[in-house]
């Protein structure tokens, strides 16, 4: 059995033949139904089967199907209410052919050829015509109990269809009763007390109404019966007039299929014959695999394997290594797929090269709806991810990893593909992914971030060094520092030089001695000049390199900003200028970057004279030593007692010098004053700096999320026509409610944190089990769409790290540095905490009360299925391997059986399964069986064909429930075939 399964046909299931009160022959009928397309026709002569053999002969040569069918007029109405059984070519192994039929349902019933010529003759009052002739004046001159043919037609396995609604000599019409309206219009209004039995009584199976508004929908609300449309035909011109669509096989168990699901008839042509007509390279036709010709291997394996594939929902079954999953391989690989994470195509089963190099040896190709072919290709052969992928594949592996890996980042990504098919191509700005859309919109907001980002770091230097000088290390480095110094100067104070009198002057001391004293003290006093020009000189040669270092870096900065706006202009060029606006008009970029080089010159003119001040060949050393040798000649003119008082003054300016260099000025480092002005700072205005500078940081911090907000904005723009789309079809989703919404969401921050900080460092996050959770419990309790939460909680893990929060350790205070990790410092810390880069802006997606990372692997599952199924807008054919196979019975029945009904009217679907509420109970127009007989070589067969096929009907209940009562258990509706 190898059938392309259930397909869209056309049926007319009302063709008169000249047996009864038609025009036209069995050929006439069969030429007209196959000019006509039709694939199915039943011909109901009036209470006759004279033709039905003949007919069913001339048929199969043209591939047409021929129900056999009786029209009968009953005893209801006026005009005598018309019904048309419907029969199989064979029931309980007996063959109902037009004998069969004319002696056990026309002959019980009244309706044998003899009695009608009878009445024929009675009604015409002549005895001259031929039987023909009073036969067919008989035939509406005799009426059947509708109940009792019904009943009968039934015993035989048939199908009851009654005229219906505006349709002449249509129960509606001849059953009229006094209702409430008072033209007795209206359908409803029309069914008496003895319609509604016959409709709930079980004696009415199909009604055949005039068009589809002609109560379709009526029937169906109210008696879930189907209704179909057909010619009639009398004429051959009218053959193939008012026939309905319907999807089965084309026979009568095909038919059957649509009195549990009236979906199966369509009154136009179907919307999956105008996409196969529209889009045939969106279905995949058939597939061909066969060995190579250099084909070496003893085993046989793909022999000419041909399958026929139905354009609609294919479900392929087989037991355990049959090969199920081989095909979907086979088709994804020809088909380019993208995901050739395989299960049967791998390099440890059939890509193996042991022991034949199987996979070189076979070749595949695919036929497409316009019948055009892939390349053949063996199936060694790797995707081409260069060129575009023709089928969608979600292997079992693949689909697995997503479901219960802990990383949403990979089911993220693939949600995202989805939701970037509903953004509209005006709203793509030229981009192929959802991420390159965001990171578009946001390239602005991303260089603002980064320039707050730069603030922060600067900022977190800055209370870095504040809170340096808060440890105790340093306020005992400072004090330790200040004591030594006031030792060194007791010291120093110690060692004031013995005070020497000057000398009295005796009347007769000669001018020669006062010009000497004289020279002496302008020495001295040139002494002090020159080394107040060299402190002088140090200090602005100190300040010269730092100005002429800051006046360089802003050069380079602006250097920097000038080439960044240069740049812009460039890349804003080509765009502005396609609607004529010059940049250069917008834009003037004028840097006067050579005054800077002007300031620097003359800084440096300054220094290079400072230099040879103090290095030059009269530098200011060398004429203070010179000075010093003339102080120590002159010195030397004067006798003892003056030589002695002139050093005493020389060593008392030292020793002062020395004093007033050990207590210093309050700026000079390593003075008692210096220190002593630090224990100041640190004691009045140390905190309030710092907390200043933090209220700085925070205050960048909130700036900063603001700016990320900007992109959540940016994900619920994108995300709208997705949003929509679930709106538009709530109605459809009320089951299985999903919602999204963009949101800042911690990615890794625990593993990047615990990268810097030590856990075997005494503080609040000691202890590998004991920190995690302390830091996992402060992020689950912030709301991180929360401006003020996210400030909270940057504070908060800054407190941790500093007061000690475990138990017993009253918040002792901690030292951040000592907990830091080798190779790692406090900046680098700082940094990733307050610059914000864990928070990440994301949408989140929830299926009724749960977020994605709260739900089971099942629900994951079936929620990425359901976008795969129902909200992905691709129409390219759909492979899934074993969908079921990560899912609970709950949501199977919940969510994917739904969804794939759905899907598979925009989409082809292939699905491997083993799963019955997939095969069945999602109406898989074919199914496709598959073996392997591994005592034969290895050979591959299979056998296909629709749910209602009874060979395929058999296989379903042996490979997926194993018996028939498990089957039928599952739903009446699939009971198809009577065992």
């Amino acid at each position: 059995m190898k059938s392309i399964g259930s397909i869209w046909n056309k049926w007319d299931l009302h063709i008169h033949s000249d047996a009864s009160d038609g025009k036209m022959n069995c050929q006439e009928i069969i030429d007209k139904a196959k000019e006509e397309k039709l694939a199915v026709i039943a011909l109901t002569d009036h209470h006759t089967v004279k033709n039905i053999d003949i007919i069913k002969e001339l048929a199969d040569k043209s591939h047409i199907t021929v129900l056999s069918g009786i029209e009968f007029r009953t005893e209801y109405g006026q005009k005598s209410v018309h019904m048309i059984g419907l029969f199989p070519d064979s029931y309980n192994d007996t063959n109902l052919d037009a004998k069969f039929l004319s002696e056990n349902v026309l002959n019980p019933l009244g309706l044998s050829e003899s009695i009608i010529i009878q009445k024929g003759k009675e009604a015409d009052g002549t005895k001259d015509k031929s039987d023909e002739y009073y036969f067919k004046k008989g035939i509406f001159l005799v009426q059947v109990d509708f109940k009792v043919a019904a009943k009968l037609i039934h015993q035989y396995g048939g199908i009851v269809t009654v005229h219906a609604g505006s349709k002449s000599n249509s129960i509606d019409e001849e059953m009229k009763h006094e209702g409430k309206s008072k033209k007795n219009v209206s359908i409803y209004d029309s069914l008496g007390p003895v319609k509604d039995e016959l409709f709930k009584g079980g004696y009415i199976d199909i009604c055949e109404i005039r068009n589809e508004k002609d109560g379709k929908d009526f029937y169906i609300s109210m008696f879930s019966k189907p209704s179909i449309t057909a010619s009639d035909a009398h004429e051959k011109s009218v053959i193939g007039l008012g026939a309905c669509w319907i999807k089965a096989e084309k026979n009568f168990n095909g038919l059957k299929q649509i009195l549990n699901e009236p979906e199966r008839v369509c009154f136009s042509n179907p919307e999956i014959l105008k996409r196969v007509e529209n889009n045939p390279l969106k279905f995949i036709k058939q597939i061909k695999i066969r060995r190579t010709k250099d084909a070496t291997m003893n085993e046989i394996w793909y022999d000419n394997i041909k399958i026929d594939l139905n354009p609609g929902l294919i479900a392929i079954i087989g037991n355990k290594g049959s090969g199920k999953s081989a095909i979907t391989d086979i088709i994804s690989l020809c088909a380019n797929s993208h995901n050739d994470d395989f299960s049967f195509l791998n390099k440890y089963k059939f890509r193996s090269p042991k022991p034949y190099d199987r996979s070189k040896q076979i070749e595949a190709q695919i036929v497409w709806g316009d019948d055009s072919n892939s390349d053949w290709i063996t199936l060694d052969t790797s995707c081409d991810k260069t060129n575009i992928e023709k089928v969608k594949y979600i292997p079992q592996s693949f689909l697995e990893s997503l479901c219960v890996t802990e990383d949403d980042k990979q089911f993220e990504n693939e949600i995202k593909k989805i939701i970037f098919q509903h953004t509209p191509l005006t709203d793509r700005y030229g981009r192929n992914t959802l991420d390159e859309i965001i990171q578009y919109l946001s390239s602005e907001n991303s260089d603002a971030e980064r320039v707050i980002k730069d603030k922060i770091e600067k900022q977190n230097i800055a209370i870095i060094e504040l809170e340096k000088k808060k440890t105790t290390d340093f306020k005992s480095t400072i004090e330790n520092a200040l004591k030594g110094k006031e030792a060194e100067l007791n010291i120093v104070q110690s060692q004031k030089p013995k005070e020497v009198q000057k000398p009295i002057d005796d009347e007769g001391i000669n001018e020669q001695k006062q010009s000497v004293v004289k020279s002496i003290e302008k020495i001295v006093s040139d002494i002090t000049n020159i080394q107040k020009r060299i402190d002088e000189c140090i200090a602005r040669r100190t300040e010269l390199n730092t100005d002429i270092q800051n006046f360089s870096q802003i050069k380079q900065s602006l250097h920097l900003l000038q080439n960044s706006i240069l740049q812009k202009v460039e890349d804003h060029k080509p765009f502005l200028l396609k609607y004529n606006l010059d940049i250069n008009e917008i834009v003037k970029v004028d840097f006067k970057l050579n005054l800077i080089d002007d300031a620097i010159e003359n800084l440096t003119k300054e220094k290079e004279e400072i230099i040879i001040s103090l290095e030059g060949d009269n530098n200011l050393y060398n004429q203070k030593k010179k000075k010093e040798e003339e102080k120590e000649a002159k010195e030397n003119e004067l006798n003892g007692p003056e030589r002695a008082y002139q050093k005493y003054l020389s060593d008392i300016e030292k020793w002062k010098k020395r004093c007033n260099d050990i207590i210093g000025d309050g700026i000079t480092d390593g003075t008692i004053n210096y220190y002593k002005k630090i224990q100041e700072y640190i004691d009045n205005e140390l905190d309030q700096e710092l907390e200043n500078e933090q209220k700085t940081r925070n205050e960048l911090i909130l700036e900063l999320i603001s700016l990320k907000k900007h992109t959540l904005v940016t994900y619920n723009k994108l995300y709208a026509p997705v949003l929509n789309f679930v709106e538009r079809f709530k109605g459809k989703m009320k089951e299985y409610p999903i919602q999204f919404s963009a949101s800042f969401i911690v990615r890794d921050f625990s593993s990047r944190f615990f990268d810097i900080i030590s856990q075997a460092s005494a503080g609040s996050f000691n202890g590998k089990e004991q920190g995690f959770n302390r830091l996992n419990d402060e992020i689950d309790h912030v709301d991180f769409n929360d401006s003020s939460a996210i400030l909270s909680f940057v504070n908060n893990i800054n407190t941790l790290l500093k007061e000690d929060v475990r138990d017993n350790m009253n918040n002792q205070i901690r030292d951040v540095e000592s907990q830091l990790k080798k190779g790692h410092t406090k900046q680098e810390l700082y940094n990733y905490i307050y610059q914000l880069e864990y928070i990440q802006p994301s949408f989140q997606l929830m299926m009724g009360d749960k977020q994605l990372p709260a739900l089971s692997p099942g629900e994951r599952g079936a929620l990425l299925l359901l976008f795969y199924l129902f909200i992905d807008m691709d129409d390219k054919p759909l492979i899934i391997d074993q969908p079921e196979e990560n899912l609970d019975n709950e949501s199977v029945y919940n969510y994917l059986v739904h969804f794939i009904k759905e899907a598979k009217q925009k989409r082809q679907i292939i699905i491997v399964t083993h799963n019955p509420n997939l095969a069945v109970v999602c109406d898989a127009d074919q199914i496709i069986e598959m073996k392997i007989n591994k005592s034969h070589k290895n050979e591959v067969s299979y056998q296909s064909g629709a749910i209602e096929n009874t060979i395929i009907n058999d296989r379903i209940v042996t490979i997926l429930e194993g018996t028939y009562p498990a089957f039928n258990n599952r739903d009446c509706k699939y009971s198809i075939i009577e065992h």
